[in-house]
């Protein structure tokens, strides 16, 4: 787009119009009240009133979700003008606060929280035209205040593990898991003109890829309640015919271990014993499935040794699993 001022640019009211239109042909707004308390799902919009700096999340429990509602939430302020709801403030998309209000989503003491992170964190070469930069600094804006919040959860889900507050206390853990946009799984580029392509082919393309992340999303979760239940026999299960298992120091074993024959006496005598899956931190879907684990060396804390294991899925079946030391990517 070229750089000009929406409020130089008369389409940009037009634009703003029919996307107001479009949503309300979809949705019948004059129905939509103020939600019932306690009730469920409960719909949290966020925005950013741009003259106070104050972030605002509407939440459908206390505020009368509208069309202006919505857009105020999606005013990316290069493209359109502020959008004005019926409560006086001058909002920009929320991208520039709380991006999304994971905050406000904790006061409800989920069990967990799911993200699905459409900006992508890694970047595969380097940006150098103006327009790539400024791409790659929208996302890393973005994902700076999604991954601060969901910081600031697993700390505090730690303290109860670290005995620094009381687990029949306020405060409760709350198993955070991310399912990413991967640019080196997605077979279309997925560069800055991307944003504008709304070509149905490719419309098409990120919905099967969509639906392929969360086949792989949902078989990683029910291995991890394998794993956890400590059942050889429920892990092997989720094991295919020609799968790898490749343990690092300061993990045991000599692997790599192929095939489900070789997999077995390992998974039997560590991973349903050993290494635990640690779910005060991360789940991430990126290129695999990764979690913190930990191998237990007796019963004190202070033998306990982080590391990460790296699920790679093939038609919801394990195709390679490794176990290694350090930290798992953010």
């Amino acid at each position: 787009m070229p750089a000009l001022s929406p409020y130089d640019n008369p389409f940009s009211v037009s634009a703003l119009e029919e996307f107001k239109r479009m949503l309300e042909r979809r949705v019948d707004f004059a129905e939509v009240g103020v939600q019932p308390k306690n009730s469920y799902p409960m719909l949290l919009v966020g925005a950013v009133d741009v003259l106070s700096g104050e972030f605002r999340a509407f939440n459908s429990r206390y505020d009368r979700i509208s069309a202006e509602t919505i857009l105020a939430s999606a005013a990316i302020p290069t493209l359109f003008r502020s959008v004005r709801p019926d409560d006086g403030g001058t909002y920009w998309d929320g991208l520039f606060s709380q991006n999304p209000p994971v905050r406000e989503l904790t006061d409800e003491g989920p069990d967990e929280i799911w993200v699905i992170q459409i900006k992508p964190k890694e970047l595969e070469t380097e940006p150098r035209t103006v327009l790539e930069i400024a791409d790659r600094r929208n996302e890393l804006s973005g994902n700076l205040s999604l991954y601060q919040e969901l910081h600031s959860i697993e700390k505090i889900d730690q303290l109860p593990k670290e005995g620094l507050l009381s687990p029949d206390g306020k405060y409760k853990q709350i198993v955070v898991r991310v399912i990413e946009l991967s640019r080196s799984r997605f077979p279309q580029s997925l560069g800055t003109a991307s944003k504008l392509n709304r070509d149905p082919r490719f419309i098409e393309d990120l919905m099967s890829h969509g639906e392929d992340r969360a086949e792989e999303f949902l078989a990683a979760l029910a291995f991890e309640g394998a794993w956890r239940s400590r059942e050889p026999d429920a892990v092997m299960g989720f094991f295919a015919e020609d799968a790898e298992l490749v343990p690092s120091a300061p993990f045991p074993g000599r692997g790599p271990y192929r095939g489900r024959g070789q997999i077995r006496p390992f998974v039997a005598e560590h991973v349903a014993e050993e290494v635990r899956v640690d779910l005060t931190k991360k789940q991430v879907a990126r290129n695999g499935v990764a979690w913190t684990i930990g191998l237990l060396r007796g019963e004190e804390p202070a033998n306990r040794v982080e590391g990460v294991a790296e699920a790679e899925f093939r038609e919801g079946k394990i195709k390679t699993l490794r176990l290694s030391a350090g930290t798992k990517a953010e």
